[in-house]
Parts: C-alpha cells; structure tokens; sequence
C-alpha cells in the first residue's frame, strides 16, 4: 500500500501545481485511505478469528488430558483390583492352612487328654479361628487438594484399612474429613465425561479446584459416594 502511493505520488508531482493535478492526488489519497481501512477492518477480523481458533484447540488439549487422565486412572484401578486379589487369596490360603493345622492339634488334643480343660479349648480352637476376618477389594478413585487433574490417584481402602488395623469406613470417613473426594471408577468416569462436555462448550478451564468439583458432584445426578454417617 505505502508503496503504491509513492508511485502515485512520483507519478502525478509534476502536475501536483494545477488544479487538474491537486484533484488527482487528492482522490489518490482518498483511494488510499479507504483501502487502509478496509486492510485495517480485515486484520481485526483476523487477530479476532485467530484467537478464537487458538481457545477452540486449547479447549480440545485440555478435553484431551481428561480423557487421558480417565485412561491412566482406570488403568491404576484395575491393577489394584488384581492386587487386591492376589492378596485375599493369599489371606485365604493361609487361613486354610492355619484351620487345619488348628483342627489337627485340637483333634489331638482331644484324642490324647482326659483333661477337660484341655478338651474344652480344643473346642474353642475349632469354633474360633485364630485369623480375624481382613477387609480386601475396596479401591476407589480419590481427588485431593491439588484437584484435578494433578491431585487424582487410585487408593486401596482396604489395604490402608488392613494396615492400620481399621475398618473400611473408618479410612473413608478419615479421608472425607481431609477434603479427598471419593469416587468409584464408575462415577469418576461418569464425572470426567461431564467435564469434558462443560471444556469444550467453555464453561470450565483446567486445573479444577476440589471446591468446584463439589459443586459439580452435589449439582448434578453424580451423588457422594460415601457419607461421613457410613
């Protein structure tokens, strides 16, 4: 453009003294000035369509980590489900052992004594196992305070239950207390498709904070998963 008025201009100065010559120039300005604008109204348009193609992608990166998450996470669970597994086959295996080797002693006991106190615990031997009954298979999807996606990860109640010889809900309610989310990985799918709907349409932008995952979780179908009264 600013090329084209310099030729213009070069062109039409000889004649820029007469009237016929000041008339040109001046429509060539007039010419100019419209183009300008025009150029001008056409790069807004552009920076505006930029931006918004920019924001359409960003929402699509983003709805693209959740589905990741979701994967990554789903993945995680069914690992600590064989884990789970694995260990209460284990429990079993060593209850039955530790049964029969109770009624094999309690039987001898029995056959050899005359004693009735031995006998009587003999009884209690085959009526009372020693190993108590242990919690196994609980493993849910628990979002902490970093929200998501950073602060979601796949935790076995039970095995925290079994360690620090507690029950299942006594772990949850713990967990509750300390502002963790709790799902199922059923429901934390259902919650992920939800939030990936509400990124693409522009309504949320990731990290989502725990406070306005509650929101979500108690606004919609998706009910909590445990209560604090379990």
């Amino acid at each position: 453009l600013v090329l084209h008025y310099i030729a213009c201009h070069q062109q039409h100065d000889k004649g820029a003294g007469t009237v016929e010559g000041l008339t040109t120039h001046g429509t060539y300005l007039k010419n100019l000035l419209r183009q300008a604008r025009r150029l001008t109204s056409t790069a807004l348009s552009l920076v505006s369509l930029f931006a918004e193609e920019a924001n359409r992608l960003n929402r699509e990166d983003e709805a693209s980590r959740l589905k990741a998450l979701c994967s990554f996470i789903r993945q995680q669970s069914d690992q600590a489900k064989r884990g789970e597994d694995a260990a209460s086959y284990g429990h079993t295996k060593a209850d039955l052992i530790s049964f029969l080797g109770g009624l094999a002693v309690s039987g001898a006991i029995k056959m050899v004594s005359k004693n009735k106190q031995l006998s009587a615990f003999a009884d209690y031997l085959l009526e009372n196992p020693i190993s108590k009954e242990r919690p196994f298979g609980m493993v849910l999807v628990c979002i902490g305070p970093k929200g998501l996606p950073d602060g979601v990860e796949v935790v076995s109640i039970s095995r925290l239950a079994r360690e620090s010889d507690r029950q299942e809900c006594d772990v949850i309610n713990e967990l509750q207390q300390r502002g963790y989310l709790l799902f199922s990985e059923e429901a934390f799918s259902l919650l992920v498709d939800r939030l990936i709907n509400d990124v693409l349409e522009g309504r949320l932008l990731l990290p989502i904070s725990v406070e306005k995952l509650t929101e979500i979780k108690t606004a919609s179908y998706l009910e909590p998963e445990f209560n604090d009264s379990e």
